[in-house]
């Protein structure tokens, strides 16, 4: 669709009450119009089922739209609307990191830290150079996702007895090996997240998702947004059924009833944290995060985290030979403790402030914090086919997001 054929549609828009007007907030409300009518044509194009958004500037929320319907009908809703709850995917990392910086700060750990202080099975060869560094921006050499290296996949839950899962994951992952020695490449791994939840289980003596609600959720008024398996019935009714593994937890629901739905998500197994993404939330929700992070720790007068530890989202971490070597892209990039850090000169498929630290999560979902304009926003385009990915939906949406900003 060209671009003057989006000028002249009419985007179906269901918006939730918000703090102030854009124009309050100093962002061109005709930015908005614009974004609104681009969402409407990647859904009539048949791209994506939805889009949904929620804005915050200078601690105000001004925009919280949702357009489009439910990738698939669920207890007799079809529509999107602002509150209905999503999988972040991988945006659930931040959150993650941000819990392992507020240990940091108590004392509990640090970065340079060798992981083998806390789990023993990792003193062995290369992984006994592995830190929590390491693990948080993604350059152990752990396994990598699915698919970053089709010339060396490492299927590492073969070599874990599905039965035992809780026992043996680790082993599982240690015997699979490494792509690369620790601090030599960055690699994108999900089994990197699963080891720092087990972190923050053996030091805090919680479950790692109940530390992260006590701590994080709480605090930062984040009451919808838990892992499946804490799910309430009237969070699970408001639930978008986004793809085959969703589905199949609706054919279990019409046998077990409804609470079927609270399951781990589809990468865990019993025993192993779920802390590498998959919190179920709402754009709103997230942003309250973002404001959090924007205001040095604090909520609405809640101490959740000192600056200090939150300064680490925005340093760079990554040495200069450090590049990803995903997919053969052989880039360089900016990772802080757990988030992309935004260069213009490095990242020129979106249009942000310079050191704005964001999260994609499997291309659906996108949190994104913007110190430089006291800016924060999230925002979701579920696709119509699984595991598809488009620029437009989620580089070009984020660009236009940005241009609003005066």
């Amino acid at each position: 669709m060209q671009w003057k054929d989006i000028q002249q549609l009419q985007a179906q828009i269901i918006s939730a009450e918000c703090d102030s007007s854009p124009e309050e907030v100093d962002y061109d409300a005709n930015r908005l119009d614009y974004l609104n009518k681009y969402i409407q044509s990647m859904i009539d194009q048949g791209m994506i089922k939805s889009g949904s958004y929620c804005l915050w500037r200078h601690g105000k929320i001004f925009a919280d739209v949702a357009i489009g319907n439910l990738a698939y009908p669920w207890m007799g809703n079809t529509v999107f609307r602002p509150d209905t709850l999503f999988e972040i995917q991988s945006v659930g990392k931040v959150i993650t990191a941000i819990a392992i910086l507020k240990l940091m700060e108590d004392g509990i750990c640090y970065l340079g830290q060798p992981v083998k202080e806390w789990i023993s099975e990792f003193d062995v060869e290369d992984f006994r150079d592995i830190t929590i560094m390491h693990l948080l921006t993604h350059t152990s050499g752990i396994c990598a996702l699915d698919g970053c290296f089709p010339e060396d996949e490492r299927f590492w839950w073969k070599n874990m007895d599905e039965n035992d899962s809780e026992r043996t994951w680790i082993s599982a992952v240690v015997k699979t090996g490494l792509h690369a020695k620790p601090g030599e490449k960055w690699i994108y791994s999900i089994v990197a997240y699963f080891i720092l939840g087990e972190i923050i289980k053996r030091a805090t003596g919680m479950e790692a998702e109940e530390y992260m609600k006590e701590n994080i959720f709480i605090p930062c008024e984040m009451y919808d947004t838990h892992w499946r398996k804490y799910a309430t019935i009237d969070q699970i009714k408001r639930y978008n059924i986004a793809n085959e593994t969703d589905i199949a937890m609706v054919e279990k629901c019409k046998v077990h009833g409804d609470m079927a739905m609270a399951a781990p998500t589809y990468q865990c197994w019993r025993g192993i944290p779920d802390t590498a993404g998959g919190e179920m939330s709402t754009c709103r929700e997230m942003v309250h995060l973002g404001e959090m992070l924007l205001r040095d720790g604090y909520y609405k007068g809640k101490r959740v985290i000192g600056k200090k530890a939150l300064s680490l989202l925005w340093t760079d971490l990554l040495n200069a030979n450090v590049l990803d070597v995903t997919h053969g892209r052989n880039k360089k990039l900016r990772y802080g403790a757990g988030v992309p850090i935004y260069s213009s000169k490095l990242d020129m498929e979106q249009l942000l402030s310079e050191g704005t630290i964001f999260h994609e999560g499997a291309g659906t979902s996108v949190f994104l914090v913007d110190r430089e304009e006291d800016f924060a926003a999230m925002f979701q385009t579920s696709f119509c086919k699984e595991f598809d990915w488009d620029y437009r939906a989620v580089k070009g949406t984020a660009s236009i997001i940005w241009s609003g900003v005066k």
